[in-house]
């Protein structure tokens, strides 16, 4: 089993749950352990929400085979 490292500061944890969540989601996508679109519904954000705030964070964006599965999944479904 390996382990991982996740740091939240006072303020997100002052802030509340939906702030953690996203600072989660932050950390878990920058080390390329969730997935785009899992990282957007864990902090409970749209697309283009989540976007902008991994620009905000100057995190870059990761596209792979399986986001591009899960888009064309979201597409045909829709």
């Amino acid at each position: 089993m390996s382990s991982i490292n996740l740091q939240l500061s006072s303020d997100s944890i002052n802030e509340g749950e939906q702030a953690i969540r996203k600072e989660l989601a932050l950390q878990l996508y920058d080390q390329n352990i969730f997935t785009f679109g899992q990282a957007r519904r864990l902090a409970n954000l749209s697309v283009w929400e989540f976007q902008q705030l991994l620009g905000n964070r100057k995190i870059q964006r990761h596209y792979t085979e399986v986001d591009l599965l899960e888009d064309v999944k979201t597409i045909t479904e829709s």
